[in-house]
């Protein structure tokens, strides 16, 4: 399934996080913050639950060779097909179910949220409302399963109940993360570069220099003459040779220079969402072809968990907050607000910064 769901994505050139496998199946990294929903993108939501359909019918075909009869194979062989077989159709059934935030579920309601004006499904929708109720409804049909002796099946609904509430934690984390880079914009979450390499330099000065210094996998290169992204470099390059042997070899020399996750200022929060999952260390992002910040996802990360606390609560911009709820002690720098320097209580207030 999860091969099937790889070949096709990889085939029709869909993005596909292979990282992510679960109980049905891998999915196309654009599955929280989603593309254009085109032929591409349901041929890779359909390979997974095709598959499943056709071990399906791998499975009863098997079972059929025996006319009916279970003792043409050993009864244990006869149970575990019949269950696998049971499984596949059950998990078949569940990726094309469109309430469910699945496959082909997730993609159909794209289609219709697409056509009401929204960009992506957001918190409270319909897809995910039946994913948290069938999460909680198959970690709760396992622990009963398991009480009544049922071990396996116990067991395997537990955890695939925890797989669903956890791609539903998922989900809204990435969706948070995407309404807030869509709000604030991405200038405010930049960091200094930590390394940069000119393609002019020496690969043993390079060693030397960011990767001894910052211990990186990979550090951006870019052209002496304009400051222009060439590409990355990877530690995994360099140390396919002795110190030595790099000696009077130039960065742009080597045959490893490839371009790696990159965004620009204008990008979408899709596009950034997709290529911090791929590089949750940092990526470079560019303004006009040139590196102008490092962006790291654990700072979107704090700040979506933040957003969820305060669920959404709409917070005063600097220069608007109402002081009257703030004790005189602390209303102002200057004490309680006369010019006197000094508190409510005949103190002197805090020193001006």
């Amino acid at each position: 399934m999860s091969w099937a769901i790889g070949r096709s994505a990889r085939i029709l050139r869909v993005p596909y996080d292979g990282s992510r496998l679960s109980f049905w199946g891998g999915f196309p990294e654009h599955r929280v913050d989603f593309g254009p929903p085109g032929p591409a993108a349901v041929a890779v939501r359909v390979a997974g639950p095709a598959m499943n359909l056709l071990l399906w019918q791998i499975s009863l075909s098997v079972l059929a060779i025996a006319g009916g009869d279970w003792t043409f194979f050993f009864p244990q062989i006869a149970y575990l097909l019949q269950i696998f077989a049971n499984l596949n159709l059950l998990i078949a059934l569940l990726n094309l179910f469109p309430g469910l935030p699945f496959d082909m579920g997730i993609l159909v309601a794209l289609i219709f949220d697409q056509a009401a004006g929204k960009d992506r499904p957001g918190e409270g929708s319909l897809p995910e409302k039946l994913g948290w109720a069938g999460g909680f409804f198959l970690s709760l049909m396992g622990l009963l399963l398991i009480a009544r002796g049922m071990l396996v099946s116990g067991f395997g609904g537990m955890i695939l109940g925890y797989l669903v509430l956890n791609l539903l934690l998922d989900f809204r984390e990435r969706n948070r993360i995407a309404r807030i880079l869509e709000e604030e914009g991405i200038e405010r979450w930049l960091k200094p570069v930590p390394a940069l390499v000119r393609s002019d330099m020496w690969v043993q000065e390079v060693v030397l220099g960011p990767f001894l210094r910052e211990g990186r996998g990979r550090v951006p290169v870019v052209s002496p003459d304009n400051g222009r992204y060439l590409g990355e470099i990877s530690w995994d390059t360099l140390r396919t040779r002795s110190f030595s042997q790099w000696d009077g070899v130039r960065v742009s020399d080597l045959p490893g220079i490839v371009s790696g996750p990159v965004v620009d200022l204008t990008d979408p929060p899709s596009r950034i969402l997709l290529a911090l999952g791929n590089r949750p260390e940092g990526i470079p992002v560019l303004r006009d072809g040139r590196v102008t910040g490092w962006l790291m996802r654990d700072p979107l990360v704090q700040s979506a968990i933040v957003d969820a606390y305060l669920d959404r609560t709409p917070l005063p911009r600097p220069g608007q907050t109402d002081r009257s709820a703030i004790p005189p002690e602390f209303s102002s720098p200057a004490g309680n607000g006369d010019g006197s320097g000094k508190d409510g209580h005949g103190s002197p207030g805090p020193s001006a910064p």
